[in-house]
C-alpha cells in the first residue's frame, strides 16, 4: 500500500527572499526520498547534521539556496518568512477579510492573512505580528504543529512530556504543542538531550522541520469488530422497536463502512464466534459461520469460552481446517486467531499465536488476544481438557512487551472479558475495566466481550469498545496512526446498530445463510408444540423466567425426579406465540447437555442454593418442584453476595435439611459449572436423555405449552 500524504497539502511554494522555496508542481514524499542527487552546497558538509535533509529537499526544488552554490545553514529566519512557507506549502485558500495585524509587509500580506484566517497564526499583541522578528524554535513548532493539524484535519492531544533536559524552558502557553510536535516527529532536539526551544531558528532547521512534516503523514485506519456472534447466522432480533441482526444484515453493514476506507480497514472479532449457535449454524459443526466470516475477508479473532463447548481438538478444527464425521472436510478459517493466555497443561506454551502483526501502509499493528480465566469454570470439564487459563492482564503485558521489542507501537487487545459503559462513555465498569491500569501503557485499543453489553469508552488512555451480541452491531474505530513513529495519534469509536431498515441485505452472504438453512430445513421446520402467548427467557427482578420454568419442568418430566434445577445462562432464547418449532426449541437449548439424575440431602439443596453468588455474580438457578426466598446485595466492589431464606416444597411443606431428594441438573451444572460444585458430591450420579430432547418431549407431550412466572424464586428484605 501506498503511504497517505497529507490531506489539503500541495507541496507547493513560491521563492521568498532568504526563505525557502518549492517548485509549483505538486511532489510526495516517496518522489522526494527517491531522489538523485545532483546539487551538492559548498557550506553544506557531509559531517553536517542536515546534510542529507537539505540536499534531498534542495534536489527536488523544495529548498533553494542564496546564491554562489550556498545553502546558508546558519541564517536565521523571519516570522514573516516561516508564515509565509507554510501557508503556501498548504497552499490555503485566500482570505475572505484582512488580518488585525498594522505591521504586516506587502509581500507576505496574503500569505500571512490565509494563515491567519485558518487558524495558524496568532501575533504577538492583539494588532502586533512582528513579521522581522527571528523565530524561536518553539515558536516554529506551534506554527507546524498548527499546520499539521491543518493539512490532518484533526486536533491532536499530547501525550507524555517529552523527557529533553530543558523541558522547564518551554513557554507555558507553547508546553502543549510542543508535546505534540515531538510525539509526531516533527521536531528534534538537539545535542546532548536538549530542545533548546528559545534559540532562534535558522535555515538548516526550517529545512528539516518542512523534511519532517514531509515524511511524518498521518494514516487514516478503521477497525470494524464483533463480539459474541454466537453463530447467529440467520436470527434476528428486536433493538428498540427495530429488527437487527441476521449474517446478511451484518454483511451489508460492514461491507458499507468497510467501503470508505478500503485499504485500510482490518475485521477483527473478540471470541464466542460460535457456540450457542442458531442451529443453521450448530447442527453443521458452526462451519457456516467461519466460511461467512472468510468471505467477509476477517483479519484476527481470539477465543471465547464458547469456542471450547465442544473441546480443543473440536475448535482447532474449525481453526485449521480438518475433518468431522458429520460434515466431512472442512478448510477452517482464513483468518488469523490469537490467544495469549491458554497454555497446553504440559508444554506451559501458548495453544494458539499469543499475537499476529498486521500491516497498515507499512505500519505494523499488533494484536493479543486473551480469554477469560472464568472459562473452565462454565464450560464442562471435557471442553477443556489440556489446557490451562493463564492471568489475562500479565499475559497481555508479556507479549506487548515483545512486540514493542519488534519495533511494533500501535497494540490492539482482543479481550473476551466483560464490560459496560453509559453511550456518552462515562460509567465504564466491569472486569475488563478493571485491568485496564495495569495492562501495558503502549496498549491503546482493547476489545471487550462476554456479557453482551454497550462500551464505548476511554479508560487510562486505552480505548474499550463492545457492541452487544449475536450481530445486532458492531463496532466502528477510526484511527490516526503516525506514519514515521508507528504511534496510535488519535483513536475514537461508534457502536453501530445493524438495523434491517434502510439497507438491503448482502445477497452473496444471504445465498450462503440460505445454503446452510436449506441442508437442515426439514429438521428445523418441523412443528413439535404451540404456546398461546409466546414463553420469555427474560427474568423478573427476583430471577425467575418463564422460559426457566418450563426448562426446569420438562427435567422433572423426563426423569421422575422430585426437583430440577437450571442454569439460568443455559436459557438462551424465547419463542414467540403460535406453533413451536424443533429449530426454536434448539435455539432455547443449543448445548445439548445431558441431563444428570441424583441424590442430595437437604441440606446440599440449602448449599447449592447458597452457591448462586459463589462467582461474585448472581447466577439465580430455574426451579421445578420447589419455591425459593432468598435476599442479596451488592457490595462497593461491585460483587454480589446473597443468602437462602426459605425453602419449601412444591406441597408447601418445609424442605427437610436431613432427608434425601432426588434431583435433575445438566451435566454442566452436574460437574461444577458456574460455581455449583456441591453437585460433585451427590449420590446415585445417572446420565440420562439431552436437556434438548427432554424439553422437545415434554412440548409433544403437552401439546400447548404456556409457562408463566409463577413465584417459584422470590427477593426479599435483608
Amino acid at each position: 500500500m501506498a503511504k497517505k500524504s497529507i490531506s489539503k497539502v500541495s507541496r507547493t511554494m513560491l521563492a521568498t527572499t532568504m526563505a525557502l522555496s518549492v517548485l509549483a508542481t505538486p511532489i510526495t514524499w516517496k518522489d522526494v526520498v527517491s531522489a538523485k542527487e545532483t546539487i551538492k552546497f559548498s557550506d553544506v558538509s557531509e559531517k553536517h547534521w542536515a546534510y542529507t535533509v537539505i540536499h534531498e529537499l534542495a534536489n527536488e526544488g523544495l529548498v533553494s539556496g542564496v546564491g554562489g552554490n550556498k545553502f546558508a545553514p546558519e541564517q536565521k529566519l523571519t516570522r514573516a518568512q516561516f508564515i509565509s512557507i507554510i501557508a503556501r506549502a498548504l497552499d490555503l485558500p485566500e482570505a475572505t477579510k484582512k488580518t488585525p495585524f498594522t505591521d504586516v509587509p506587502a509581500w507576505a500580506a496574503n500569505d500571512i492573512a490565509a494563515a491567519y484566517e485558518a487558524g495558524l497564526v496568532k501575533g504577538t499583541t492583539p494588532t502586533k505580528l512582528e513579521p522581522t522578528k527571528t523565530l524561536t524554535r518553539e515558536e516554529m513548532i506551534a506554527m507546524l504543529v498548527r499546520a499539521y493539524e491543518y493539512g490532518m484535519d484533526v486536533k491532536l492531544e499530547a501525550g507524555e512530556t517529552p523527557d529533553f533536559a530543558d523541558m522547564d524552558k518551554v513557554s507555558s502557553w507553547a508546553k502543549e504543542v510542543v508535546a505534540v510536535g515531538v510525539q509526531n516527529g516533527l521536531i528534534n532536539g538537539k545535542a546532548g538531550n536538549l530542545l533548546a526551544p528559545q534559540d532562534i531558528t535558522n535555515r538548516a532547521e526550517g529545512a528539516a522541520v518542512i523534511y519532517n512534516l514531509l515524511d511524518s503523514s498521518l494514516i487514516s485506519a478503521q477497525l470494524l469488530g464483533l463480539n459474541d456472534f454466537h453463530g447467529q447466522i440467520n436470527t434476528y432480533k428486536k433493538v428498540g422497536d427495530k429488527m437487527a441482526g441476521g449474517a446478511e444484515y451484518l454483511a451489508a453493514y460492514l461491507k458499507k463502512h468497510e467501503a470508505e476506507n478500503p485499504e485500510n480497514t482490518l475485521l477483527v472479532h473478540a471470541g464466542d464466534a460460535v457456540g450457542a449457535s442458531s442451529p443453521a449454524s450448530a447442527l453443521l459443526q458452526d462451519e457456516p459461520t467461519i466460511e461467512i466470516f472468510n468471505k467477509l475477508g476477517f483479519d484476527v479473532g481470539t477465543l471465547g469460552n464458547h469456542e471450547f463447548d465442544e473441546g480443543v481438538e473440536e475448535m482447532k478444527r474449525l481453526i485449521f481446517g480438518g475433518k468431522h464425521e458429520a460434515t466431512g472436510d472442512f478448510a477452517g478459517a482464513k483468518f488469523d486467531y490469537v490467544a495469549a493466555n491458554v497454555v497446553d497443561e504440559f508444554t506451559k506454551k501458548p495453544i494458539l499465536d499469543p499475537y499476529v502483526v498486521k500491516e497498515v501502509e507499512g505500519v505494523p499493528v499488533g494484536f493479543i488476544g486473551v480469554v477469560t480465566t472464568e472459562t473452565p469454570s462454565i464450560v464442562i470439564p471435557s471442553g477443556v481438557k489440556g489446557v490451562k487459563f493463564t492471568d489475562e492482564t500479565e499475559a497481555i503485558n508479556k507479549y506487548a512487551a515483545e512486540l514493542k521489542e519488534l519495533g511494533v507501537e500501535a497494540i490492539v487487545v482482543l479481550a473476551h472479558k466483560p464490560a459496560i459503559s453509559n453511550t456518552d462513555g462515562t460509567g465504564a465498569s466491569g472486569e475488563l475495566i478493571d485491568m485496564i491500569e495495569k495492562m501495558d501503557d503502549e496498549v491503546d485499543i482493547v476489545y471487550a466481550g462476554h456479557n453482551h453489553k454497550y462500551t464505548n469508552a476511554v479508560v487510562d488512555r486505552k480505548l474499550v469498545v463492545q457492541s452487544y451480541s449475536s450481530g445486532t452491531a458492531f463496532s466502528d474505530v477510526d484511527l490516526l496512526i503516525n506514519w514515521k513513529t508507528g504511534d496510535i495519534v488519535k483513536k475514537s469509536a461508534e457502536i453501530v446498530n445493524t438495523v434491517h431498515e434502510g439497507i438491503t441485505p448482502d445477497a452473496e452472504i444471504k445465498a450462503m445463510v440460505d445454503a446452510a438453512y436449506n441442508k437442515v430445513k426439514d429438521r428445523l421446520d418441523a412443528v413439535i408444540g404451540k404456546t398461546t402467548a409466546g414463553i420469555s427467557k427474560e427474568m423478573n427482578e427476583h430471577g425467575e423466567s418463564a422460559m426457566g420454568n418450563l426448562i426446569a419442568d420438562s427435567m422433572t418430566a423426563q426423569t421422575g425426579t422430585q426437583l430440577a434445577f437450571m442454569n439460568s445462562g443455559g436459557v438462551r432464547d424465547s419463542v414467540d406465540a403460535g406453533d413451536i418449532t424443533w429449530g426454536e426449541l434448539f435455539n432455547v437449548q443449543p448445548f445439548g447437555n445431558d441431563l444428570v439424575t441424583m441424590e442430595l440431602t437437604g441440606q446440599q439443596v440449602y448449599d447449592l442454593l447458597n452457591q448462586q453468588w459463589s462467582t461474585g455474580a448472581a447466577k439465580i438457578l430455574q426451579v421445578s418442584g420447589l419455591t425459593v426466598k432468598y435476599s442479596s446485595k451488592t457490595g462497593t466492589d461491585g460483587k454480589v453476595t446473597g443468602q437462602v431464606k426459605e425453602v419449601k416444597l412444591a406441597d408447601g411443606k418445609e424442605l427437610d435439611k436431613g432427608a434425601t431428594y432426588t434431583v435433575t441438573v445438566n451435566n454442566f451444572m452436574a460437574t461444577g459449572g458456574d460455581g455449583f460444585t456441591v453437585l460433585k458430591a451427590g449420590k446415585k450420579p445417572t446420565v440420562n436423555i439431552t436437556d434438548l430432547d427432554a424439553l422437545i418431549n415434554y412440548v409433544k407431550k403437552t401439546g400447548t405449552v404456556d409457562a408463566k412466572i409463577e413465584g417459584r424464586v422470590t427477593k426479599v428484605a435483608e
